[in-house]
Parts: structure tokens; C-alpha cells; sequence
């Protein structure tokens, strides 16, 4: 009995030294690149964006998960009766919106000039646009917004704020009114454990 224990251990231990496998006498050389020099969490062999921000939220692929943000920004000038003249009040508001331009340098801005219900329908025409012109001098002339940027249409009294005649309503439809929408894009962050605190700020 004890020298079939004998054997069988012979055998088990022949088996396994059967199957072992012999170490190779230099390094294996490592075609891929395993190193993650953004510490994304992406190995360089596999990421397909070597430049995302650092801290931002990434897929599969290295990269980043951009958020596409609408932003507006509006204008409203008031004329005098019968003027296309920009009254130095308004300037503000104006460089508010350019200052918008600038930093979204893809945005455009359409220029809407209107008038009052009184006059003729061609006069007002013609007023309306001189006034959406007046205001685009301005935003290239004060601010340096280029003219490409910028388009002009006068409605005359076809789009009245108020539909009536009197004092106030003529004031308040002699106008301008202009709006900026522009696509952003955001970089999607991770979540940490400050996030909050930057949110709150």
C-alpha cells in the first residue's frame, strides 16, 4: 500500500513538472503603450483624445463629454419720433451686447428696426431700417464688431409692441430689438468631492 502512495505522488509530481513553463531568458518587449500620461483612466494605446482637459468627464475612448449650451443675449433701443438717431443712453446695452460677440466669437446678431403706426408704410419702411443700420454703425464703429457679424431688416410698423396710437404706444414701437443665440460648447466635469463648492460660487 505505501509503495503505491510512493508511485502515485511520482506520477502527480511528474505531471506538474510536465506542465510548468520555462521563463524566457530576456524581458518580453511591449508592442502596446500601457502608460496614461493624462491619468485619465485611459491607456495611451487606446485613447483617442490625448488632450482632454484635465478633470473632465470622459467615455470609453478618452474623451471628454461636451455639453452643447444655448446661450442669448437681447437688445432694445427706443428712438425719438421720426429719428434714426442712437441716443448716447443706449450705448451700454450695446456694448453689453458686443462684449457678448466678442466672447463668442461664432455668434451673429440680427438687427430688427420698427416704428410707430403713424406715417405712411413706406416711410416707416425706410425708417426702420436706417434705424437697425444706425445701431450697427454703432456695434462696428464704438465696439469693433465686424460687419459680417451683424445683419439689418427694417419692418416698419408690420411688428408694433402696442397696437394702438397714442403717446406711450408710439414711444414704445419705435424701437430696435436684436438677439444673440449662440451654441456653446462645455467641457462635462467629473464629480468631486468639491464640486459643490465650486458650484456655489
Amino acid at each position: 500500500m505505501k509503495a503505491i502512495s510512493l508511485i502515485t505522488g511520482a506520477l502527480l509530481l511528474s505531471g506538474c513538472s510536465y506542465n510548468a513553463v520555462e521563463m524566457a531568458p530576456e524581458p518580453t518587449n511591449q508592442v502596446f503603450d500601457l502608460s496614461d500620461a493624462e491619468a485619465d483612466g485611459v491607456i495611451t494605446a487606446r485613447d483617442k483624445c490625448l488632450d482632454t482637459l484635465q478633470g473632465s468627464k470622459i467615455d470609453n475612448d478618452g474623451c471628454s463629454t461636451d455639453i452643447i449650451e444655448t446661450l442669448r443675449a437681447d437688445l432694445l433701443v427706443n428712438f425719438a419720433q421720426d429719428s434714426a438717431v442712437v441716443e448716447t443712453q443706449y450705448y451700454g446695452g450695446i456694448e453689453t451686447l458686443s462684449e457678448f460677440m466678442k466672447e463668442y466669437a461664432t455668434s451673429t446678431v440680427t438687427i430688427e428696426g420698427h416704428t410707430s403706426l403713424t406715417g405712411t408704410a413706406a416711410h416707416n419702411k425706410k425708417l426702420s431700417f436706417a434705424r437697425a443700420e444706425a445701431v450697427k454703425q454703432v456695434l462696428m464703429n464704438e465696439y469693433n464688431i465686424d460687419s459680417a457679424r451683424i445683419a439689418t431688416i427694417g419692418y416698419g410698423f408690420e411688428r408694433p409692441l402696442i397696437n394702438t396710437i397714442d403717446d406711450e404706444a408710439n414711444t414704445k414701437n419705435r424701437r430696435i430689438e436684436a438677439q444673440i443665440v449662440s451654441d456653446v460648447k462645455i467641457t462635462n466635469m467629473k464629480w468631486t468631492i468639491y464640486s459643490v463648492d465650486e458650484q456655489a460660487q
